[in-house]
């Protein structure tokens, strides 16, 4: 019999679980308006701190059109919190990569190393759109390759030559470096499809 548990936990390393910050509102029903309350910060703030206090390993922020940025929300929340780590919800071309790595690598800082990105490149169209994304299926995953490789290299500390030839419509012409750099050697990224 093997010591690995289900998930890939071991029998010496617990599951890691994360909670979830309802940036686009709470309510009694997944997916519908019945019963529904909006995003309120002194909620965000209750959860955060209760879900802390409580041991878990972090939390998710999503995004999306109806959700509060996950960024500014993390950042709110992170000097709030002690050990909570904070998944932030990234769509790749919403933002340019380069942005985006300035975004990660503040609140890596103000965190105290607690960030992680869940990079989520799919979605139904109607949300998608809602985020100004109107690439096919295909396109979406070939500009999110795109996207991490620069966002990546950055997060690293590298200088990135960037040419304008590319699927993203956000990915920057010229030279790019990160000033001041991410405080981890390796950006923590999960992706979410």
């Amino acid at each position: 019999m093997s010591d690995s548990q289900p998930f890939g936990g071991s029998a010496d390393t617990p599951l890691d679980l994360f909670w979830f910050i309802p940036v686009s509102g709470d309510g009694s029903y997944l997916g519908t308006e019945k019963g529904h309350r909006p995003a309120d910060f002194r909620d965000l703030k209750e959860i955060a701190q209760a879900v802390d206090r409580l041991g878990f390993g972090g939390v998710l922020l999503p995004t999306g059109r109806g959700c509060d940025d996950p960024f500014i929300t993390a950042a709110a929340l992170a000097p709030l919190t002690e050990r909570l780590r904070f998944l932030v919800a990234l769509r790749p071309g919403v933002a340019s990569p380069t942005f985006a790595a300035r975004q990660a690598a503040a609140l890596d800082r103000i965190s105290n190393g607690r960030f992680l990105v869940n990079v989520v490149t799919g979605g139904n169209p109607g949300e998608l759109a809602g985020d100004g994304l109107f690439l096919s299926h295909d396109e979406r995953y070939a500009q999110t390759r795109e996207f991490l490789e620069v966002y990546r290299r950055l997060l690293l500390g590298e200088s990135v030559s960037i040419s304008r030839r590319c699927r993203s419509r956000h990915r920057p012409s010229g030279s790019a470096a990160l000033r001041p750099r991410h405080r981890r050697s390796r950006p923590s990224m999960s992706m979410c499809t």
